[in-house]
C-alpha cells in the first residue's frame, strides 16, 4: 500500500500537482483527491479565508483536497482580432 500511495504522489508530481498547504488564495486552481486512488475534481475553484469554492458556481466545495494546480481550461481564450 506504501508503494501504491508513493506512486500516486510520484504521479501527481510529474503533472504539476502541489501540496493543499501551498494553495494561492483568490486564483483560478484544480483540486485533487487521494483516497482510494487519485482523481481531480474537474472543475475550477477558489480559496477564501473562509473555505473552497467551485468558482462557476461560488458553492462550498465539499471534498478534502489534497494537491492543487492551475486551472488550464479546455478551450483557450481567443480573439477575433
Amino acid at each position: 500500500m506504501r508503494r501504491l500511495f508513493s506512486s500516486v504522489i510520484r504521479w501527481f508530481i510529474v503533472l504539476g500537482w502541489r501540496d493543499i498547504a501551498s494553495a494561492p488564495f483568490d486564483c483560478a486552481i484544480e483540486l485533487a483527491v487521494i483516497d482510494d486512488k487519485q482523481r481531480p475534481l474537474g472543475f475550477p475553484c477558489i480559496r477564501r479565508a473562509d473555505g473552497w469554492f467551485n468558482l462557476g458556481t461560488m458553492q462550498v466545495v465539499k471534498a478534502s483536497p489534497t494537491h492543487w494546480r492551475y486551472w488550464q481550461p479546455d478551450v483557450l481564450p481567443m480573439s477575433c482580432c
